[in-house]
């Protein structure tokens, strides 16, 4: 019932994105998976440049790792994991290695000990590219080695999200990633730097008695029933006026969920005095979900792990800083969820391109490297590992690790067990799939 009233109050206030009819929606009203208000809640976590997983999740027992990067290697002030399953030698049998968490990952731990983190090993995919670029479209499109078009979310929405709002995912970005791109003019995402820039805004200085704000939403049809007022002759000017009524739209939605969070927020006093960077899309992303907006699911970003140099080094430790940042970033938002309640109905997952290469330069740093571990976590997820940890000695292009999880199982996961996706159509979402396609339990 919830989701039938949600489709007739999607056809009245979104029309315009809506090519089904309310009787079509209600029809298939099941495999809808709930909005963010009142649903399951995704956040994807970019960490853009490719993150050094070997100085994330570190096997600091490891001789191989000792040997190979004497500069830059970490050995002491560990937060341990305890024993994982590792790969060893080209037939693939199974040896325990002993694993431990980056000293500034120390909220990370703590959600290890608390039983809420799932960390995957050896994530990757077939021929892996060491180009920032074309291994992000690889990521973003769930084609790896196949052709640039839309990406793995926009599929969920052009095949699943049919009549869904404007707002039901929302990325922290000036302009919208690939991962986020649909064929369909009827888009389920938007970008936006600075939610409380997201409004109209007059600049003009006119002598007119009337706004150009009530002018524009009159000609994109906001103050117009249903459909009128949208062209029907003029494709062209249709298109423009859906996607300013799309805008004009999301614009609202994002204050109105501002102005009834602010009264009340931050409930708990984890965020820093001074929020920026990726404290911030955290902060703005926990204003928004206690605000009750209608998003399914944020996009973040942090970048800067693209450490060629002064990874490690006593004035200058790139690596560590950007891992305290999202220690801190991630310790707020989930405190702030817990304080919310609604820390049930979170899963996080942390990605990057690619790994780093075994070895390390000549700068105190790690060059391009293959597979990598990631993150996932919320107060749902089966915690422990998922996946064999790379054999450092079995490698491929020129010292990267070897991947045995690929990354679309992680993708297959959190839309089937986590958005409520079903089975049936994976085969749309994912054109391309490995040979191993199964879920992983970690939700």
């Amino acid at each position: 019932m919830k989701r039938s009233v949600w489709g007739a109050t999607a056809c009245w206030t979104l029309p315009v994105f809506i090519e089904n009819t309310l009787f079509q929606l209600d029809a298939r009203a099941a495999s809808v998976p709930t909005v963010g208000g009142e649903g399951p809640i995704l956040v994807i976590l970019q960490l853009g440049g490719g993150n050094d997983s070997l100085n994330t999740v570190i096997p600091y027992t490891n001789a191989t790792y000792q040997n190979n990067r004497p500069n830059i290697r970490i050995t002491s002030g560990l937060n341990a994991l305890g024993k994982a399953d590792m790969l060893q030698g080209s037939a693939g049998s199974i040896v325990q290695q002993d694993l431990a968490l980056h000293p500034e990952l120390t909220y990370l731990h703590q959600l290890w000990e608390e039983g809420s983190l799932a960390i995957i090993n050896g994530i990757g995919y077939p021929n892996p590219n060491l180009s920032h670029f074309t291994s992000f479209d690889f990521w973003h499109t769930a084609e790896p080695n196949g052709p640039v078009r839309d990406g793995w979310l926009g599929r969920y929405f052009d095949h699943q999200c049919s009549g869904c709002a404007p707002t039901t995912a929302l990325e922290m970005a000036e302009s919208q990633s690939l991962a986020l791109y649909s064929k369909s003019a009827s888009d389920a995402s938007i970008a936006i730097q600075n939610p409380h820039g997201f409004t109209w805004r007059d600049l003009e200085n006119t002598d007119r008695d009337i706004l150009l704000e009530g002018l524009y939403r009159k000609l994109v049809g906001l103050d117009h029933p249903v459909d009128f007022g949208i062209d029907t002759v003029d494709e062209v000017l249709s298109y423009v006026q859906r996607t300013s009524h799309t805008a004009m739209f999301s614009a609202k939605s994002v204050q109105t969920a501002l102005e009834s969070t602010y009264q009340s927020f931050p409930l708990h006093s984890g965020w820093s005095s001074e929020i920026d960077g990726l404290e911030a899309e955290f902060f703005n992303a926990a204003a928004l979900i206690n605000g009750g907006l209608d998003t399914s699911i944020y996009y973040l970003h942090q970048g800067g792990y693209d450490t060629h140099n002064s990874q490690v080094g006593a004035n200058n430790d790139r690596h560590a800083n950007l891992l305290t940042e999202a220690n801190r970033s991630i310790r707020a938002f989930t405190e702030e969820m817990k304080a919310q309640g609604k820390w049930d109905r979170v899963l996080l997952f942390t990605f990057s391109e690619f790994g780093r290469k075994v070895i390390e330069n000549g700068s105190f740093g790690t060059d391009h490297g293959a597979a990598a571990s990631l993150f996932v976590t919320g107060g749902a997820v089966k915690p422990g590992f998922y996946g064999q940890f790379p054999d450092l000695n079995d490698r491929i292009k020129n010292h990267s690790l070897k991947h045995n999880i690929d990354f679309r199982r992680v993708y297959r996961t959190v839309l089937e067990k986590w958005l409520q996706v079903p089975a049936s159509a994976m085969n749309d979402i994912f054109p391309s799939q490995p040979t191993n396609f199964d879920i992983l339990p970690f939700v």
